[in-house]
């Protein structure tokens, strides 16, 4: 079974709504965590044989929150055991990335779903930080506090 179909049926198994993006190795999907909602992109990579699944921060961040934002993201990756925040300096866009590259690994759905529920989950934990640091009203450190209690 292709990676793909593999992360397909995982997907189906249980009950994400999903659909391919055009033109591109992609699946996208919607979530609703405790803190937020935000989209969710499968990047399967059938070559390299590696799965790439992103959640995206709705809003951008604004151009002059970002150096702050770096900051709060910095602190938040420090410590993370699977998975990094990253944000584009150009436009302000924000997400955390979960990913394995398995080489001659053959994958199955658990993994897929550990990949996937970590991602979702990190996100959602850190996204009320997110927030407050990109409106104004937290610094990067009141921010990690309120995130990592």
């Amino acid at each position: 079974m292709g990676l793909r179909t593999l992360v397909e049926t995982m997907l189906q198994e249980d009950g994400w709504q999903y659909a391919p993006v055009e033109g591109q190795p992609t699946l996208a999907m919607g979530f609703r965590g405790q803190n937020g909602s935000w989209m969710c992109y499968a990047h399967i990579d059938e070559e390299r044989n590696a799965l790439i699944i992103y959640s995206v921060v709705a809003q951008q961040v604004p151009e002059h929150a970002r150096q702050r934002m770096a900051d709060f993201l910095t602190r938040a990756n420090f410590g993370l055991v699977t998975g990094n925040f990253e944000m584009d300096l150009t436009d302000g866009e924000t997400r955390f990335k979960t990913s394995v590259e398995l080489g001659q690994t053959v994958a199955d759905i658990p993994l897929v779903r550990r990949l996937l529920h970590v991602n979702v989950a990190s996100l959602d934990r850190y996204l009320p930080g997110i927030e407050a640091v990109a409106d104004g009203r937290l610094d990067p450190r009141e921010a990690i506090a309120l995130c990592e209690v």
